[in-house]
């Protein structure tokens, strides 16, 4: 059963202390502080194999100024015990090879990662480790515990694609509820957004969207998150339905939310095939990525920057009109175009914007990252790139900027193709999240404030800018 909207007002955080491995370890007299640290002395093992208590890993990887700072041949995670992970992978609930990492946020000292359950054999759908690295691959522990992993019900997660964390210290889970989208996809559960606070990893809200947005194979895939003047409640969550061209606008204030269409939430027919490492496949998948503009307090009002998976262009909206439940469709040509298209073979995945006005994004059959300073033109010109690799970036699928004072663009690269298409290698690494410091990255390029050059717009021949 959803929360209502009371539990912002009414909810406080409770005396303990989270654990965000195996549960809260509850504060009082002495008797139970002994026992406490007794409950401690017996995980000292767990935390060994997590590597908390071994010295920092070196960095094992650069790629421009990206450092990898994990990365795995397969993923594994962390059990209750040995003898669990071996029932698990005995009973094929656990099946390594079925598990890819999709998505990735990072907030103060975690970083979270999803695992959708596109192929039988996932135990967990999120999972989080820790910022410090203490080991190259990590296992992952299941978040915020395994009972929301082992359950047959919907009040548990079902299949997460993406996630985000807030100034306000919540974590904005995004869960499809659909399952074997690799085999035969089954909407097991609704799509619905779960709410959970970082300091306690309690759940603050389950919101189900309506029966009626839930369209026949659709796919939710990403959310972005509309927080102003550090209002926790008059916020607006952004989802994005990449196989049935929607965006659905959730407001937690008023605990409702609103489907919206346009034709520009298509893909396009040039942009739908793809070539990655020789493996040629075709996708139809439509708005997809989403970067929101930094809010300025004397306009009161946000840009949404968006594109289609299957897409070389760029798009744009003002906040204020999708906000407005009944008012959104009265406004001729809401939605438009940004400038050029980013050529061929400009296919986008995931996208951010920094404090300073910066886009970043993963340039999927590119094996490359992207830069654009919003405030240059949208040309090819004016779109760098800032990292680039045929080994570290093939097929970079996610990307978050940190919410530090000195921000951070972090990077997730999966060979989501081969994954889905042929088999991965299990001796290669396969999947790496990598990071690097947002000014760092765009410095002495296109993309830094500071980089002036004339204006060189290039015309191009005849058909050339529809790619």
């Amino acid at each position: 059963m959803a929360v209502s909207s009371s539990w912002f007002h009414q909810w406080n955080p409770p005396n303990h202390f989270p654990d965000p491995f195996f549960g809260n370890f509850t504060t009082g007299n002495k008797h139970k502080n002994e026992e406490k640290y007794g409950q401690i002395s017996n995980l000292l093992p767990f935390f060994l194999q997590l590597g908390l208590l071994e010295p920092p890993a070196p960095p094992t990887e650069r790629t421009g100024h990206f450092t990898t700072w994990y990365k795995w041949k397969m993923l594994d995670f962390v059990y209750p015990s040995d003898e669990d992970r071996i029932a698990a992978i005995a009973s094929e609930d656990f099946i390594p090879e079925n598990n890819l990492p999709l998505g990735l946020e990072v907030y103060q000292d975690r970083i979270f990662v999803t695992t959708p359950k596109w192929k039988p054999g996932v135990p967990a759908t999120l999972s989080v480790i820790p910022k410090t690295r203490r080991e190259v691959s990590p296992k992952l522990v299941p978040y915020p515990n395994w009972e929301y992993h082992r359950t047959d019900s919907c009040e548990g997660l079902t299949s997460v694609f993406r996630i985000h964390a807030d100034s306000c210290g919540r974590l904005w889970v995004l869960d499809s509820g659909q399952i074997d989208v690799t085999i035969k996809p089954r909407q097991v559960c609704p799509v619905q957004i779960f709410l959970f606070d970082l300091k306690t990893d309690k759940l603050l809200l389950r919101y189900p969207l309506p029966d009626d947005f839930i369209k026949q194979d659709c796919l939710y895939s990403n959310i972005a998150i509309d927080i102003r003047d550090n209002d926790c409640l008059d916020v607006h969550a952004y989802l994005t339905d990449v196989w049935r061209y929607g965006l659905v606008v959730f407001s937690l204030k008023r605990m409702t939310s609103w489907r919206i269409t346009d034709h520009l939430f298509y893909p396009e027919p040039l942009a739908a095939a793809y070539n990655v490492h020789g493996l040629e496949f075709e996708w139809v998948d439509g708005i997809f990525g989403m970067a929101l503009s930094p809010y300025n307090k004397k306009v009161k009002d946000r840009v949404l920057y968006f594109h289609p998976m299957s897409s070389f262009r760029e798009f744009f909206v003002k906040t204020s009109i999708i906000c407005n439940e009944t008012g959104w469709s009265d406004v001729k040509d809401a939605f438009k175009v940004m400038g050029q298209s980013r050529g061929k073979f400009g296919h986008a995945s995931a996208s951010g914007m920094d404090r300073n006005g910066i886009m970043f994004f993963n340039m999927v059959t590119r094996d490359a990252i992207g830069c654009w300073d919003s405030r240059k033109p949208y040309k090819r010109d004016n779109i760098g790139i800032i990292a680039r690799s045929t080994k570290t970036l093939v097929f970079p699928n996610d990307l978050k900027i940190d919410l530090e004072k000195k921000q951070s663009v972090w990077v997730l690269s999966n060979r989501l193709p081969f994954f889905l298409y042929r088999e991965l290698n299990k001796s290669d690494y396969n999947f790496r999240i990598m990071t690097a410091y947002a000014e760092d990255a765009i410095k002495d390029t296109v993309c830094d404030p500071h980089y002036h050059t004339h204006d060189t717009f290039r015309s191009f021949p005849d058909g050339e800018d529809c790619y």
